[in-house]
């Protein structure tokens, strides 16, 4: 992992972070517009979380979500709508982007479920070759998708697929393993203990807790965020 990732995962100086995304987003963006504007998309995306539990901070967290979207809109005009265009890892960022920005911010679920179900399922060239943690990231942002269309049935389809990846994920060669390991452990986690039974939820709460506990070692940035998330539910 580079100093840069590594100054974004352990939450950095935003202002650092963001000059030095302009900074490489420059010297990109003339080789390759696609690739330079989902990476300022995802520096974007990055800073948003830390500004949502403030209320008079939410107007800058809302900024970044419009910026991410409107760096990912850009670079799907750049490609012309084509998916072949974007490499997964691009595909990944720019789904989630997509997903969780309302649409008069510049979000879209709907293509968003078309490039995930296309990514995952249907024509991608590196489908096969996705990694296990992206691929489970990509099932749980479809996953959610479905759920708040109104698709259970589906929604709980994804999220079993993308649970069945924990072991390939812990098992990955990749530099960031614990800390996608933590983004996947925590989300499937919270899905299954809100919508679960009451007595399915004690495996749930395993989930969860074994996030935090991984967090705890690896990166507080991450545990701070799920501990948020479980005292919203109680605990």
């Amino acid at each position: 992992m580079n100093a840069y990732s590594e100054k974004i995962w352990r939450r950095g100086s935003a202002v650092e972070i963001m000059r030095e995304g302009r900074e490489r987003f420059r010297e990109s963006v003339a080789l390759s517009p696609i690739a330079a504007h989902v990476a300022l998309a995802s520096v974007h995306y990055s800073l948003i979380k830390r500004y949502m539990n403030s209320w008079w901070q939410k107007p800058l967290a809302f900024w970044h979500l419009w910026r991410a979207a409107w760096n990912i809109n850009t670079a799907f005009r750049f490609a012309d709508g084509g998916i072949n265009a974007f490499g997964i890892d691009q595909i990944d960022v720019a789904t989630r982007v997509l997903a969780k920005t309302p649409s008069w911010l510049g979000g879209d679920r709907v293509c968003a479920s078309s490039l995930l179900n296309s990514a995952l399922f249907l024509n991608s060239p590196a489908g096969d070759r996705m990694k296990p943690h992206t691929r489970a990231l990509m099932l749980i942002t479809l996953g959610d998708i479905e759920w708040e269309a109104g698709g259970q049935e589906q929604a709980w389809a994804h999220y079993t697929a993308a649970r069945r990846l924990l072991s390939a994920i812990e098992e990955e060669d990749v530099p960031d393993r614990e800390r996608q390991l933590i983004r996947v452990l925590a989300a499937i986690g919270l899905f299954y203990y809100d919508h679960s039974p009451l007595s399915e939820r004690y495996w749930a709460r395993k989930l969860v807790t074994r996030a935090i506990d991984l967090a705890h070692q690896v990166s507080k940035d991450q545990e701070r965020k799920i501990i948020a998330e479980w005292h919203k539910r109680g605990f």
